[in-house]
């Protein structure tokens, strides 16, 4: 199974660079490594741009994110938060991209947070599960993710 990680980018960057922040590269470790573990192929923009030390051009990334949702079995999306500095417009991107070829999304959402009615409505066009997650980053959310990917993997085994 691929897993497409849609997640903000440059609002978990440092100061003006396309560096992530150091408290963030734990979490997102973790989480490759895990789905590593499952035994599970993934496409998360930060490991290939090695924390934003590799930044791609907007040419570039558009193209390969594209490619990476295309080749997708199903997506995992952290639209962001107040910690990102809002909601991720490139995740966005993403979920449209998704939505338009039907595949599967597990959006996590937080209590208290004003999303978009159109990402909120989602899953009148695709498969999409939402899943209440009031944390960010961080071993309650990678999880919440956990729970889901094993589920997916499961599904899998029945089919």
């Amino acid at each position: 199974m691929k897993v497409f990680i849609s997640c903000p980018f440059t609002g978990l960057c440092k100061n003006n660079k396309y560096e992530i922040k150091d408290e963030y590269k734990t979490f997102f470790n973790k989480l490759v490594e895990n789905l590593e573990e499952k035994g599970c192929e993934y496409y998360l923009a930060i490991k290939r741009e090695k924390w934003g030390l590799n930044h791609k051009g907007p040419e570039e990334c558009t193209r390969s994110d594209f490619e990476g949702v295309k080749s997708s079995d199903v997506l995992i999306v952290i639209p962001g938060n107040k910690n990102s500095n809002g909601i991720s417009g490139g995740v966005h991107v993403e979920l449209g991209w998704a939505s338009a070829m039907k595949k599967k999304m597990h959006i996590l959402v937080e209590d208290g947070f004003e999303y978009s009615p159109v990402l909120m409505g989602l899953n009148t066009l695709t498969e999409t599960h939402y899943h209440k997650c009031n944390e960010f980053l961080n071993l309650t959310m990678l999880n919440k993710i956990n729970e889901i990917i094993d589920q997916e993997l499961k599904l899998r085994e029945e089919q």
